[in-house]
């Protein structure tokens, strides 16, 4: 079955803060432009690694212009603006506003106040999707903040209803969650953490949204495409290498923010990246930085080369 959204590597635009928490736009743009120079293709801004859930309108939109700004006129690149509130009529003001930023491509979470039921669960789909027939949407399935985790069935019938559905970000997903997503076939990409990629990508077509590959970008390609060719040997061989770096996470402090950790995998890449989260949350120190990169080396020193 033909896929709503091309089969891709998805990674995200993580926002750099100053000491004084104002937006740091030079910096935020040499990190999109070193994305697209990687030949990322879709980028998606304000998940939580964005810190989506803590801005301003105001600051929404400073950082929506210059992420359009930095992808404009990139071959190929698709910029997804995520938007998360509580309020289902401030997710439409954004959308409308960043749409006439000219932003087609949106990520929708379900509000975090309280668990929605499944009835309630297509209600907020609907509500939203179905006034943007021209825009794309991505449904954020992150039942960790929001408390409430769809699977197979659901996404069956929202591929029916909404037809401008078109991918899912299914983070912390179960070998058997996997299983009942790949075993139907459904018109939505599903985006998988690297954990799960390998799996789902031997029992379907699947997208690999990178998190800790952010630090070594060759090797997120040379395993998505093992992916893609159902490269069985080389796809197991990169998952014991992942256990391997999930095991030193345990270098780090166990109540970081998801964005704590994104930041940290970006500053392989762009050294001078501040690794502050917007308050009250705290991102890694320098010091933690320094003991996670000198064990990540000695265990895995072929990332390196």
């Amino acid at each position: 079955m033909t896929k709503r959204y091309p089969r891709e590597i998805m990674a995200t635009a993580c926002i750099p803060w100053t000491e004084d928490f104002q937006f740091d736009e030079k910096l935020f743009r040499k990190q999109v432009s070193m994305l697209c120079d990687q030949k990322i293709k879709s980028i998606y801004l304000f998940g939580t690694a964005g810190e989506g859930y803590s801005v301003s309108n105001r600051q929404f939109m400073d950082i929506v212009r210059a992420f359009r700004a930095e992808t404009k006129g990139r071959e190929g690149v698709r910029p997804m603006v995520g938007v998360i509130s509580l309020s289902p009529d401030e997710i439409v003001e954004r959308i409308e506003a960043a749409a006439r930023e000219g932003i087609t491509d949106f990520q929708i979470s379900f509000p975090a106040w309280g668990a929605v039921s499944d009835k309630e669960a297509l209600t907020f789909l609907h509500y939203i999707c179905d006034r943007f027939p021209d825009l794309s949407f991505m449904h954020y399935n992150n039942g960790l903040r929001s408390r409430k985790k769809l699977g197979g069935a659901a996404y069956a019938r929202i591929a029916e209803e909404i037809p401008n559905l078109v991918a899912v970000k299914h983070t912390g997903a179960t070998l058997l969650e996997i299983c009942d997503l790949q075993k139907r076939e459904l018109p939505i990409q599903f985006f998988f953490l690297e954990d799960a990629y390998a799996y789902a990508s031997l029992m379907g077509e699947a997208s690999l949204l990178i998190s800790l590959c952010n630090i070594n970008y060759r090797l997120a390609f040379a395993y998505f495409e093992a992916g893609v060719n159902r490269d069985r040997e080389t796809l197991m061989n990169m998952v014991q290498e992942f256990s391997t770096f999930y095991s030193l996470l345990s270098l780090l402090p166990g109540n970081l923010m998801d964005g704590a950790y994104d930041k940290l995998y970006l500053k392989y890449s762009i050294p001078e990246f501040p690794q502050r989260l917007y308050p009250p949350y705290e991102g890694a120190t320098e010091q933690q930085f320094e003991s996670f990169d000198k064990a990540l080396r000695e265990a895995i020193p072929g990332w390196f080369l």
